[in-house]
């Protein structure tokens, strides 16, 4: 039974790792409550941006601006307010935007931010493999394979 646990612990660690390099990227659904709010929000005067930021447990912030003399100075105002919401409530999600004036863009803003991570973990990356040289990245990794191939056959 040991041996059967650690083989899927292996195995799913294993998974997990894969499936954080897919380019599958996660677009949170809307609390109800914010699509309640999006409604009066679609009513305001053009210059208006809504933010959302959602907690992976389902707790959310959001906050928006209308009416001002740019959608940039709306911009300024909703993330400010929605860090103090995120503040107050305890939220740790990231904050994107929603809606500018009344076009969504929520889905975009989210691949936009998940690219630029992408690029940023690529260089750092290549910092560490020109730091370290390739051969000795993939000894490392060799070494940690094996070591935890060789603690589940002990097990056995």
């Amino acid at each position: 039974m040991k041996l059967f646990v650690k083989i899927f612990a292996v195995l799913t660690v294993a998974s997990v790792i894969a499936g954080c390099a897919t380019d599958s990227i996660y677009v949170p659904r809307l609390p109800s409550e914010v699509d309640a709010k999006l409604l009066d929000y679609f009513e305001q005067p053009d210059n208006k941006v809504f933010i959302v930021a959602i907690d992976p447990g389902g707790d959310y912030a959001y906050a928006y601006d209308y009416g001002k003399a740019t959608i940039k100075e709306a911009a300024e105002v909703a993330v400010e307010k929605c860090d103090a919401s995120r503040e107050a409530t305890g939220v740790v999600g990231q904050p994107y935007i929603y809606a500018m004036n009344n076009k969504v863009v929520y889905k975009e803003m989210i691949e936009r931010a998940h690219k630029a991570r992408q690029k940023a973990i690529e260089a750092e990356k290549e910092v560490q493999i020109d730091a370290a040289g390739v051969e000795d990245i993939e000894q490392a990794a060799a070494e940690v394979d094996a070591k935890a191939l060789v603690e589940v056959a002990e097990e056995m």
